[in-house]
């Protein structure tokens, strides 16, 4: 199978060229998942592995197909090839991955055609294949039942009885101080493009694009075939390919503007995911608070937030997306994994060897990780933006010194990242370790340094596998905590443009900091990585709540004071808050009526 690239002008409605591009596989899409599936359940070989485990009705089994990482009994990206990790139903709807089975069929994709499978042998048991559990275990509500649904549920209602504070002119987004616009693509999915915040009569531009690069999911158990785990959510299958229509007053709450998406079938055919982005406001606690302890005066300001959010689906799980905009010139992003745990069958009297947790009898959930890297394209009062690196150290002088009286003096140790080679950084707890993207060109009246945002994260888990693994040869990008390379347009997917099949190295962003590339004072791009080594629970079974990562920016010696001072304070007038225990209350948020 082979792969071409295409360029058409719109304007001419014409194709203008058309390239082979040797030795790649390109993105797996949906199509591939349902065509590879039928292949699998019809294949006389896998048909015979469910006869030897007493299955004998097909339409009982299911195959998630995977991308196939590195097959090293296939090198090459020369055949297309897919993994599937199959399981049984054992009545509509219910949960499959109660019940995986013990094999896992290759597939040449072009052929069409199952070309080997991969027996997952037991490795401290007795026996030569386990047995396939059969207890169900459910989360839908014809399982559940609704006589065993809390009964002391109340509901809770948002409104917003004077209508939503932000505005909408094609896809570009107004709220309060803000002004983005929105994209969406078969890849990355939801993109935010040219973020300014208006401070004053001065509009000012901070970012010109962010987006969820690339992730990697690499699983922990060292046995064949289960070290092929290791899914590249982004560059393998397309976060817009597997983007959910979401559900008004489910996947989101309160006053709702929806965006649609559209993309392309394997014919290259449009067709469009209704209500693919939400858009709305959410109350986000205290922005601010004092109380004067003299005279009682308490002042309370409540924070909004603005939300634009995609979920997708890929296999087993299910990820929230989710962009918040303060109104203190704040910014965070947020991923939201839940879904269903990725199972694997054990014998009887197995375990799982130190690589993951046994979930019901026979059910094991493997130790994994879900590292992100997110793509920011700054523009900080303009694109001539530099990164350095802060570290909070004691400074050097022992207790009782001159300089440190007490022993308690601490500093702070600011590091210009100058080249690419010195861009790539990982994180320290130790030192509070965190990043500024400034623009040296404008410095702060007060503080005599130059205007800057900061870059912090309490999710910074290093990648585990080996330096010389697989997967860390092929998310390279994932082996540091960030990334600063100059802007280059073709320079958007760190683990690669064709990520499938992939043996890492060539075009990633590994390759592209070498050699040494001037980083001050230049048009730059951050690569930031983030994530959650996920050591399953009993509690993440059947169904697994949302485990939440992410990273947030805040202006750093950016504005002149707190940009939030006029936001007003509410009370319970406005947001019609009462106290259950008492009919009526006095007073509100703050002492002063506006």
């Amino acid at each position: 199978m082979r792969c071409f690239e295409g360029t058409i002008c719109l304007n001419l409605g014409k194709l203008t060229a058309w390239n082979h591009v040797p030795d790649v596989q390109p993105i797996l899409t949906v199509e591939d998942m349902i065509d590879i599936e039928e292949v699998i359940l019809k294949s006389d070989k896998v048909r015979q592995e469910c006869s030897e485990l007493g299955i004998v009705d097909m339409s009982s089994v299911f195959a998630d197909p995977w991308a196939v990482g590195r097959h090293l009994s296939y090198p090459g990206r020369e055949k297309r090839l897919m993994q599937a990790f199959v399981y049984m139903r054992t009545s509509e709807e219910d949960n499959q991955y109660a019940h995986p089975l013990d094999f896992v069929p290759i597939v040449d994709v072009g052929q069409r055609k199952v070309i080997s499978i991969d027996r997952i042998r037991p490795r401290d048991s007795k026996f030569t294949r386990p047995t396939i559990p059969q207890t169900c275990h459910n989360y839908l509500p014809r399982f559940v039942g609704k006589e065993r649904y809390r009964k002391d549920v109340k509901p809770i209602v948002i409104q917003q009885p004077q209508g939503v504070s932000f505005s909408v002119t094609g896809h570009e987004i107004d709220w309060q101080k803000w002004n983005m616009r929105i994209s969406m693509n078969y890849r990355e999915g939801l993109v935010i493009h040219n973020i300014s915040y208006q401070d004053g009569a001065e509009k000012r531009p901070l970012f010109y694009r962010i987006s969820l690069s690339e992730m990697v999911v690499p699983y922990a158990d060292p046995q064949l075939p289960h070290c092929r785990k290791q899914a590249f959510d982004v560059g393998e299958y397309g976060l817009g390919f597997c983007t959910n229509s979401l559900e008004l007053g489910c996947d989101c709450l309160g006053s709702i503007y929806y965006f649609d998406a559209v993309f392309n079938d394997h014919q290259g055919k449009p067709y469009q995911v209704p209500n693919a982005v939400c858009l709305h406001e959410e109350d986000a606690g205290i922005l601010f608070k004092h109380t004067d302890y003299r005279n009682g005066r308490s002042h309370t300001v409540r924070s909004r937030r603005l939300v634009i959010s995609q979920n997708v689906t890929v296999a087993n799980y299910d990820y929230g997306l989710y962009y918040y905009f303060y109104q203190d010139g704040s910014f965070q992003y947020e991923v939201k994994a839940t879904g269903e745990l990725n199972t694997h069958v054990l014998a009887k009297d197995e375990t799982p060897g130190g690589h993951g947790t046994i979930v019901s009898p026979q059910i094991n959930a493997q130790y994994h990780q879900h590292l992100f890297t997110i793509r920011i394209d700054p523009m900080l009062d303009g694109t001539r933006n530099t990164v350095a690196q802060v570290d909070v150290e004691p400074l050097p002088y022992p207790t009782g010194h001159p300089n440190n009286l007490y022993g308690n003096g601490f500093q702070t140790k600011t590091t210009i990242l100058s080249n690419t080679l010195e861009g790539r950084q990982v994180a320290n707890d130790q030192t509070g370790r965190f990043w500024k993207i400034m623009n040296e060109h404008r410095i702060h009246p007060y503080t005599q340094t130059p205007v800057a945002w900061k870059l912090t994260s309490n999710h910074q888990t290093p990648l585990f596998a080996r330096e010389d693994s697989v997967v860390a040869e092929r998310a390279g990008f994932a082996t540091r905590t960030i990334w600063v390379t100059p802007y280059d347009e073709t320079q958007m997917f760190p683990g690669g443009f064709y990520c499938n099949q992939s043996k890492g190295g060539e075009d990633t962003i590994a390759s592209w900091v070498k050699p040494a590339h001037d980083i001050v004072h230049k048009d730059i791009v951050v690569w930031f990585t983030f994530g959650i080594t996920h050591l399953p629970r009993v509690e993440d079974f059947p169904i697994m709540s949302v485990d939440a990562c992410g990273f947030s920016m805040r202006p750093c010696n950016f504005f002149m004071a707190n940009p939030a001072l006029d936001v007003p304070p509410t009370d319970k007038k406005t947001n019609q808050s009462k106290n259950v225990q008492q009919k009526d209350s006095r007073g509100g948020c703050c002492s002063e009526k506006l």
